[in-house]
């Protein structure tokens, strides 16, 4: 798991300029109208007269800031502003987002357990409830300007596009819907449910897309002659960039279902109906068949998303306890003397219908629990860490496996493997006993209709040494020959031959380069992994007066060095320690690095959960307060 930075305004190292209309024609900045003042930023700044949006290039005689979404960054840039006394309007459905900040905050220390709803959490920490709150297709005047607002949600939820006409050009400010040249910011900010389809939103892949590409439409039905976003370049060229981004995302959809491991578990009516939200009705859908599949053998019973191995001994050891259906089945198969002891636990990974249960097992049957190092550290601090799924359910004990080590267990034998298919911290077990062909247990990562990549905050890292290229990796040349393939959830044997694992790799490899054409960063992991940078422990406990210390883990997940640098934000009640205020930083190609952050609490705190943001620069991005921690402090000593 990764973590990331923020930096002020002064530290930003974006480029600031301010441009006066109209200005010089220029190849990055297209001729803007009389009347319309742009500075672009970490957050763009744009002045219209008395109205700001965004925020202002400059605040005198300010009397309105229009807001498009509800992000931090958005909402900080523009609190000084609003702040001061100028109103602010913003879309409906960023109400719930712009008011009540401290009481989610409050609620999410809990929430953030076993959580499938998968949205970023880059809200803001204080509220700044808005003046007046726009509905879609409504008009309003705001410091002598007449706008019209389009509820434009896709790249978020709550998304808001603002049209103006000004200078003789019509403007549309798109807030972060698209970026200059047809390509977007991120691709995991894409994450939803998908109703239409049954799908809920672990298992949304992008399922804003299609929403999103509605959202596209409506602002090219306007027919703008500039587009301001929030962040990134001016658009010069609306329809043609729209046309760009829309093409782009149905290949990345298109692409993603054809190689999907929901066409086992959903079936084809639903993934059909996934696939025309964005690609439109009849559109033309790749499902290849199923790989070769079998029972599994009878020393393997499958228990829900539990698989349990049986010794000719009578003993057993048991992969993944997802929860109570699972434990107390463990738990009778002892009580009717189906097998004698339990006397081990391997966990796959860490969301909670694989671990819930492990902590209660491990009491029930005292025995050890193992997983590789990366899914050890979750389960043994889970308040560490965000993740979907994430079980609260601390294990006391786990025996962390190195990527490789072997163990014997009765007439097995088992090798721990660090296989991050599904997710990020995922391990694999290979089994082998004489009389059987090889048995490697994946826990989530392929079904036998492919690769389980449905979430983006799973951190799916797109790297030969990481993610799905590793695990076909291992799969492919890494196994005994003939080695079956064991999903938890799926009472089968698999194996793909070498034509299918052909398909899955060229497909999966010509997806990492169409996200790399859809983003502006200079490596698509960026793009696919929220937690590139990252604050952990990403939730601690303290009492007003006490030294506190969180790390920056940081990933440089591009192919050559990369200058980074950083700014921690206290908020309210927590104190940053002065060597911590501003930190420059240089990681080499692919390097990863925990940066520590010494703060305090101060000591007439009161009780409630607070945020520790960071703001990061690196090279053309400035991302203020991009990534956050919680410490929730308790009451003090009488």
């Amino acid at each position: 798991m990764h973590a990331r930075f923020l930096a002020p305004a002064g530290l930003f190292l974006f480029l600031l300029f301010v441009i006066a209309a109209p200005p010089a024609k220029t190849q990055e900045t297209p001729l803007l109208p009389d009347g319309l003042s742009f500075r672009a930023g970490a957050v763009n700044a744009v002045s219209i007269g008395k109205v700001a949006v965004y925020h202002p290039v400059d605040r005198s005689a300010l009397e309105a800031v229009l807001l498009t979404h509800a992000r931090r960054d958005l909402v900080e840039a523009a609190r000084p502003a609003a702040s001061g006394g100028a109103s602010l309007f913003a879309p409906e459905p960023a109400r719930e987002f712009l008011e009540g900040a401290e009481e989610r905050w409050n609620a999410w220390w809990d929430k953030r357990f076993n959580y499938y709803d998968q949205q970023v959490t880059q809200w803001p920490t204080v509220s700044l409830p808005a003046g007046r709150y726009l509905a879609d297709g409504e008009t309003f005047e705001a410091g002598g300007v007449t706008f019209e607002a389009l509820l434009t949600p896709g790249f978020t939820r709550e998304g808001a596009t603002y049209l103006a006409e000004i200078g003789g050009k019509r403007v549309a400010f798109t807030g972060n819907l698209i970026w200059e040249g047809g390509r977007v910011f991120d691709l995991y900010s894409f994450q939803e449910a998908i109703q239409d389809a049954k799908i809920g939103g672990y298992h949304g892949y992008a399922g804003r897309f299609g929403p999103w590409i509605e959202s596209l439409r409506k602002v090219a039905a306007e027919k703008p002659d500039l587009i301001v976003p929030s962040r990134g370049p001016v658009i010069g060229d609306p329809a043609g960039d729209i046309d760009r981004a829309i093409a782009r995302a149905q290949a990345i959809y298109a692409n993603y279902i054809s190689t999907n491991a929901l066409h086992w578990y959903f079936g084809e009516e639903r993934m059909r109906t996934a696939l025309e939200k964005v690609l439109g009705a009849g559109a033309t859908m790749e499902s290849p068949p199923f790989c070769e599949h079998v029972d599994l053998p009878d020393w393997c019973r499958h228990i829900a998303t539990t698989k349990l191995l049986i010794s000719e001994s009578g003993a057993a050891f048991s992969l993944d306890v997802g929860g109570q259906k699972q434990f107390d089945t463990l738990k009778q198969a002892l009580a009717d003397g189906l097998v004698k002891k339990i006397e081990g636990i391997w966990v796959t990974h860490l969301h909670n219908d694989h671990s819930q249960a492990v902590r209660d097992a491990q009491d029930a049957f005292d025995c050890p629990v193992y997983g590789v190092k990366e899914v050890a550290d979750g389960l043994a601090r889970p308040g560490d860490f965000f993740t979907p799924g994430l079980s609260a359910n601390a294990v006391a004990r786990v025996t962390a496996m190195k990527d490789g080590e072997t163990m014997k267990w009765r007439e097995y034998t088992f090798t721990a493997r660090f296989f991050p298919g599904q997710m990020h911290d995922h391990g694999g077990l290979l089994v082998e006993r004489e009389g059987h062909d090889p048995v490697f247990f994946i826990g989530d990562s392929f079904s036998p209709s492919g690769l389980d990549d449905y979430c983006l905050m799973n951190q799916n890292l797109m790297r030969e040494d990481d993610g799905y290229l590793r695990c076909l990796r291992i799969v492919r040349k890494e196994l005994p020959p003939n080695t079956w393939l064991v999903n938890q959830h799926i009472p089968h044997l698999f194996r793909f031959n070498e034509r299918e694992l052909d398909y899955l790799e060229d497909r999966y490899r010509q997806r990492i380069e169409m996200i790399a054409d859809f983003v502006p960063w200079d490596d698509p992991n960026f793009a696919v992994d929220e937690q590139w940078a990252w604050l952990f422990p990403y939730g601690q406990e303290a009492k007003p007066g006490q030294s506190i210390e969180l790390s920056l883990e940081l990933a440089n997940h591009s192919t050559s060095e990369r200058a980074f640098e950083i700014v921690p934000h206290g908020g309210g009640a927590i104190a940053i320690g002065d060597d911590a205020k501003g930190l420059s930083v240089k990681l080499a190609a692919r390097e990863t690095k925990r940066i520590a952050i010494a703060a305090r609490v101060d000591d007439d705190a009161k009780p409630g959960v607070r945020v520790v943001t960071i703001s990061i620069g690196t090279g053309d991005f400035d991302l203020p307060h991009w990534c956050a921690a919680m410490v929730k402090v308790n009451a003090g000593s009488e």
